[in-house]
């Protein structure tokens, strides 16, 4: 397909111009750059694009543009830049989910062989299918260290059409947003001159005014004046101008009969199609006389890109040209269009399209192919055919009903804007299905006081509903409100509801499982929480729907909190790795966080930065805000404890940023928080961290260790700051949710907090030996490495001060080992003074340190001494392979490298810990 051919004319626009050049002066010093040209049609979006491009010198540029026939044909958007960036292969697109494309665009969008910028340019993006757009932002998200610059033009507002991911990007300091402006009069002036009309300064304004200053309006009233110009010097005024609908009615007037079934056909297939299409469409055996008359009257054109194409004008002159086909007739080339178009999916376009009154049986075929979409997650295209269902349904209430699930459809493919913008303007009667899905709205809005009083409303009401499982709905959906509120007997209650509702059912108890096993381990009943995700998990739909991935990550947790990490750590790897392949992002991402904290603990830091960065990645696609959140805090624990404080930092600081509104939102703000000034060793912080977490009234779940660890935290902050009394009472009250729970890692930890609240008490140094030695065998017992460095560092501490040098130096000498294996910069450090103290002198280690690399750097080169090839490293980490040399090149910069042999070489003699 081609891009729609600009005007040549081409007048003001200086401001919009420097913006473009600005972006791609930073663009070529090797950066990335995206620019978001959005405005009402006709105001020169496409002019401009094109003026920048051919002022610019030899650069690469790829080209696409949305199209209406194929709004729903999944990636048609990412195939056009495919081909053009010389990627003819289908194959390429027969993933499912927009990250596997988004990883094809990467490879192909980045810095060409040449070593020329790159330009990507989406026109019409308001007409590109979802799930390209989706998947050219997590492209352009990746493209680090590439020259290039992303254009993305749509008309109206960029909120109602693009994911909001775009706009976050545009806003951001790599992006930029334009809206052109409307012609002053003065550039009105000149555009009349450009086409040899010339205006006074009264008409100029006129027409300006008229016209709203829209160049394609303009020169379409300008172009219907006379074209003497002694008709309109002096102080003559313009004939009253007319809109640019009525302009294209006059030429379609002036038009044959052949000229007006061409253009009536051509109309019905796009704002582009092969002119052998329309031809075939028309009816006309020889469409070149038609087809000349047309382009004479300046409201069609040709291309020619591997066959002769057709294209309007203008996307207004097609719009003009469509609503002047009678309704018979544009019935019946619909009807005729749908046999003649190649693809099931145009196919099903045009027969909608041709349906003008209620009609029962497609809407039926409709809603089948609804559900064969969500089954595989194509969300986007469910959304379009439930809509076009519910215009073509009889009955009133299965109009409301399909609108309603459209509206579910979009929060669950992401496009949460979408659907707040469909149901604001919404004229549904009130019922327990419209309450139910308005208060998911809510949820996804943050707002708690709407969502709690329409799932109210929607209970008391649910008898109303025919169907049972309108019932079973709002109780799930109540069940996962709670859930996220972190309030444990009501998630339990309201998970039972929905079970209980439908008994039997194993969508149902698939789908409330979650906030059930939750509940019970908020309010201390991890046990029967792990049971009832196993019950689930023994169910055949589990695997079979995609659905037991996410009961497999809250199994994985609810077994680290038991200290079988082992097994918590395969666990979330196979939930991850299946689920990615799924497409749940959201438990993907979920499930390496959950991994990452694992690795974290049993020492395999190198692994969990790994996980880290993969973990971070597909957040930020689910963007779900919680989701983000959990992975950067999980992602910042190697960097915080290896000291790197800028890797860490620019993790947490997102999360500081955010405005949360749940209950677990605020919960892991506050966890990230402390995190941080724990290690950075102010406990005056820690404790302002966790604040808010003592304000969460009736959110049992923030106190759950198992989902929330953050009381050993606290305990040591109140040990530090000198607040003795406090810290006694709180490790004592966490020492019984330890044992209640039997939950190991806290309780080592809090025995930790215990040794060394008796040393600051001074009390009695015999009773915080025994409790550092309680600790280290219990951490020896769950193999934790660092944890159990800590508490030797501690107690070796205490028994130096005691006089004891000879016990101590062992004790310090096992934790520095254990330290220096996981380059834990700061423990060493007090180590290493703690060592000096004794009279000893730490031995300098002769291997090299990898704690210089940043945690990019040492994921790729962790993956890489695993064997993968760059390409396979890159797409491990979701980053382009230039990214990956980029990160391998400061690998082996830093480490006195060469090459990836002597990378590997050095890791077999154990020289490096990765």
């Amino acid at each position: 397909m081609s891009l729609k051919t600009p005007p040549s004319l081409f007048v003001g626009r200086s401001h919009e111009l420097s913006v473009l050049t600005e972006g791609f002066r930073v663009a070529s010093g090797g950066a990335v750059v995206s620019v978001l040209v959005e405005g009402e049609a006709g105001i020169g979006k496409t002019t401009l694009v094109e003026r920048f491009l051919a002022e610019l010198p030899d650069v690469r540029v790829l080209r696409a543009s949305g199209d209406e026939s194929e709004a729903t044909v999944r990636f048609a958007v990412a195939d056009q830049l495919l081909r053009a960036a010389g990627l003819d292969d289908a194959a390429a697109l027969a993933a499912t989910q927009h990250v596997d494309v988004g990883m094809t665009l990467l490879e192909q969008l980045g810095p060409a062989a040449t070593g020329r910028e790159t330009i990507v340019v989406v026109d019409d993006a308001h007409l590109a299918d979802a799930d390209s757009l989706r998947a050219l932002l997590f492209c352009v998200r990746r493209l680090s260290a590439s020259a290039v610059l992303a254009i993305v033009a749509v008309r109206g507002r960029a909120e109602a059409a693009l994911p909001e991911g775009w706009l976050k990007l545009a806003e951001s300091p790599a992006g930029r947003r334009l809206r052109p402006r409307p012609l002053s009069t003065a550039q009105m002036r000149e555009l009349a001159l450009e086409l040899t009309v010339p205006l006074t300064g009264d008409a100029a304004a006129r027409l300006t005014e008229h016209t709203r200053g829209n160049p394609l309006h303009a020169r379409a009233v300008i172009e219907e004046l006379p074209e003497a110009s002694d008709r309109l010097h002096g102080e003559r005024l313009l004939p009253a101008p007319r809109s640019y609908a009525e302009i294209v009615a006059g030429k379609l007037r002036r038009c044959d009969a052949d000229a007006l079934r061409l253009l009536f056909a051509a109309a019905v297939l796009g704002e582009r199609a092969r002119l052998s299409a329309a031809a075939a469409l028309s009816g006309l055996a020889s469409p070149l006389g038609a087809l000349d008359r047309l382009v004479e009257l300046g409201l069609m054109r040709t291309t020619d890109p591997g066959g002769p194409w057709l294209e309007f004008h203008h996307p207004l002159t097609r719009a003009a040209g469509y609503a002047a086909i009678p309704l018979a007739e544009r019935s019946r080339l619909h009807t005729a269009a749908a046999a003649l178009v190649g693809s099931d999916a145009a196919s099903l376009h045009h027969r909608v399209a041709a349906a003008v009154l209620p009609d029962p049986a497609l809407q039926r075929e409709l809603e089948a192919v609804t559900r064969r979409e969500t089954a595989r997650g194509d969300w986007s295209a469910a959304v379009q055919h439930l809509l076009a269902a519910g215009r073509l349904a009889a009955r009133p209430s299965d109009r409301e009903r399909l609108v309603l699930e459209a509206i579910e459809a979009m929060l669950y493919s992401g496009a949460g804007g979408a659907a707040r913008r469909l149901a604001d303007g919404l004229d549904v009667a009130p019922g327990p299905q419209r309450d139910g899905v308005f208060a998911y709205l809510a949820i996804f809005a943050g707002d708690l006081a709407t969502a709690d009083r329409l799932l109210a409303r929607a209970w008391e009401r649910r008898g109303e509903a025919s169907d049972v499982r309108v019932a079973a709905t709002i109780a799930q959906r109540r069940a996962f409100l709670e859930s996220a509120r972190l309030r444990g007997e009501e998630a339990i209650a309201w998970a039972r509801r929905a079970i209980e509702l439908m008994p039997g059912d194993t969508a149902t108890a698939l789908l409330a499982t979650p906030s059930l096993a939750l509940g019970l381990s908020y309010v201390g009943r991890p046990a029967q929480a792990l049971a009832a995700l196993d019950a689930a998990l023994g169910t055949s739909s589990a695997s079979a729907q995609g659905r037991g991935f996410i009961l497999l990550a809250l199994k994985a947790k609810l077994l680290t909190g038991a200290g079988s990490l082992r097994e918590a750590g395969e666990a979330f790897a196979t939930s991850a790795e299946a689920s990615l392949a799924d497409g749940l992002l959201v438990v993907a991402a979920m499930s390496l966080s959950g991994l990452t904290r694992t690795q974290y603990l049993t020492g395999a830091w190198d692994d969990a930065t790994v996980s880290g960065e993969r973990a971070v990645a597909l957040a930020i696609e689910s963007e779900d805000r919680w989701v983000v959140a959990d992975a950067r805090a999980a992602a910042s624990l190697v960097p915080l404890a290896r000291g790197d404080w800028e890797a860490a930092e620019a993790l947490l600081a997102e999360i500081e940023r955010d405005v949360a509104s749940f209950e677990r939102h605020i919960a892991v703000q506050a966890l990230a928080g402390a995190q941080l000034a724990a290690a950075r060793e102010r406990p005056a912080a820690v404790l302002a961290a966790l604040a808010p977490l003592d304000r969460l009234e009736g959110a049992v779940g923030a106190d759950d260790p198992t989902f929330y660890p953050w009381q050993h935290l606290k305990a040591d902050a109140l040990v530090d700051a000198g607040r003795l009394e406090d810290a006694a009472a709180w490790i004592a009250a966490c020492e019984a949710t330890a044992t209640r729970r039997s939950d190991p890692l806290l309780r080592a930890r809090l025995l930790h907090a215990r040794g060394r609240l008796a040393v600051a008490a001074h009390d009695d140094p015999g009773a915080a030996g025994a409790a550092f030695a309680s600790a280290r065998e219990l951490l020896a017992q769950l193999d934790l490495p660092y944890e159990l460095a800590r508490v030797e560092l501690a107690h070796g501490r205490l028994l130096r001060r005691e006089g004891r040098r000879r016990a101590a130096a062992a004790l310090l000498s096992a934790a520095r080992e254990r330290l220096v294996a996981l380059s834990a910069g700061p423990a060493i450090a007090h180590c290493d003074q703690e060592l000096q103290a004794c009279g000893l002198a730490p031995a300098a280690r002769s291997e090299r340190d990898a704690g210089r690399l940043t945690p990019q750097e040492t994921a790729v080169a962790k993956l890489v001494i695993s064997g993968l090839t760059n390409r396979e490293v890159a797409a491990r980490l979701m980053l382009s392979t230039k990214t990956i040399e980029f990160h391998l090149s400061n690998v082996y910069l830093k480490l006195g490298l060469r090459s990836r042999s002597e990378l590997r070489a050095l890791a077999r003699a154990n020289e490096i810990e990765l």
